[in-house]
């Protein structure tokens, strides 16, 4: 059964036992692993791989706006000579506004540099000098002190620091009553603390502000997409589509909502309008070959996903991708095995350039168990899952990790009781 082969007679506990008992045991596992994650998080921070981090800040329109402000600001060499030159020590309002925003710039800068980590580090240190400091506050210059709390904000929610982020933005969002971008970022924190029906009153409101608010109806049709809402979220990328024709973001969505309700040449029209804006984009080639895998032309699919990885080698998704174009593909007879590692090798691949990526994890976890013929490997098998439930950040990302761990450790915790070294008859 493990190995996808006739079982020569009923098998002593029925399947569907199994994943009747496997429900019972997620819920219970899955609080105990929860709360480790938490305190880990508390202690350890990890951010999201540069790949995904860029990916999210491309989301929003504000993205060109923001970069370019940081390459105006200079590099962060000539920003640190200008933050040196404030008195050193000062009591002052205005001089700790002023090292405040300069901080913001440098951190700006160094999300312009891809260094996700640095600037988390110096914005915290920045909002660190104004909060709680109401007077340092309102002497500082033009608005960046709003902008201080909406970077802030972004950067708490990187790493998933929810109620700390959301504080941010709501701060922000006093302080500015008609900025829509604010309250899409707001949703966002509530989609990923499972809130829906708050992030769906956010977009509302966003969209009462500015009804062609393309973030929010991009980032509402994401929501949707989670709750198989595909009619809505098909409406809201389309119109999308209709107020900005060349973005990108906006026709892959949709080219993936078509694929799903059974559209491939409409499908196909927005990924064609994606490739003519952006042509050299990773994500257009990995959305071209998802749309063959979905028809079964397991090769060509391939041949794009490997475009997709060229393209951008810290793009995780392709690589996941051709390992199941790989597996999905008839091997020619003797070539099983290569085919498997080749799958194998693609799946490591991913998690080398994403250690966050759970789809890779999942895949890679039953692919090995599958080959498995000795213990040792089970227990590898084990270990992985273990590894990438440590990178897991909720609950809803453990959940199907945690099942497939307990079988797999069934299988183990078995077998030893068995004194069995091998799987095979």
């Amino acid at each position: 059964l493990r190995m996808g082969l006739p079982a020569a007679s009923p098998p002593p506990v029925a399947q569907s036992k199994l994943e009747e008992l496997v429900q019972k045991l997620v819920p219970e596992r899955l609080d105990e692993l929860f709360k480790d994650v938490q305190e880990r998080q508390k202690k350890n921070p990890r951010l999201p791989s540069d790949y995904t981090l860029s990916q999210l800040l491309k989301s929003y329109t504000g993205y060109n706006a923001w970069m370019a402000k940081a390459a105006k600001d200079g590099s962060v060499s000539s920003l640190r000579k200008q933050l040196e030159a404030l008195p050193a020590s000062s009591e002052d309002d205005t001089v700790i506004a002023d090292k405040a925003s300069s901080l913001m710039k440098i951190g700006r800068r160094h999300v312009y540099d891809g260094d996700y980590a640095l600037a988390r580090e110096v914005i915290l240190e920045a909002y660190s000098m104004v909060q709680d400091k109401p007077k340092v506050q309102a002497v500082m210059k033009d608005d960046d002190y709003p902008r201080l709390l909406e970077w802030t904000g972004m950067v708490k929610h990187w790493t998933y620091d929810l109620n700390g982020a959301e504080a941010c933005y709501t701060k922000c969002a006093e302080l500015e009553p008609i900025n829509a971008e604010v309250l899409v970022k707001k949703a966002g924190v509530a989609m990923d603390a499972s809130k829906h029906s708050e992030a769906f009153e956010l977009f509302h409101k966003a969209l009462e502000i500015d009804p062609d608010a393309i973030d929010a109806l991009l980032h509402r049709a994401n929501l949707r997409m989670l709750q198989a809402d595909l009619n809505a979220a098909k409406a809201d990328l389309e119109r999308c589509v209709k107020l900005r024709p060349d973005y990108v973001m906006a026709h892959l969505r949709l080219a993936a909502v078509l694929t799903s309700t059974n559209d491939p040449l409409g499908a196909k029209k927005h990924l064609e309008a994606a490739g003519r804006v952006d042509p050299d984009s990773s994500d257009v080639q990995s959305y071209r070959g998802e749309l063959l895998f979905t028809q079964n032309e397991f090769a060509e699919a391939k041949q794009y996903f490997e475009k997709a990885i060229k393209m951008e080698p810290k793009n995780p998704t392709p690589y996941v991708n051709a390992a199941l174009a790989v597996l999905n593909t008839p091997p020619p007879p003797g070539r099983q095995m290569d085919m498997a590692q080749e799958a194998i090798g693609l799946l490591e691949k991913a998690i080398e350039v994403d250690p966050q990526f759970q789809a890779a994890y999942l895949q890679l976890c039953q692919l090995k168990l599958g080959m498995a013929t000795d213990l040792a490997t089970a227990r590898e098998v084990v270990d992985l899952y273990d590894k990438g439930l440590s990178y897991c950040r909720t609950k809803e990302e453990m959940k199907d990790m945690v099942g497939m761990k307990i079988l797999t450790q069934a299988q183990v915790d078995g077998a030893t009781t068995l004194k069995m070294e091998t799987f095979n008859p």
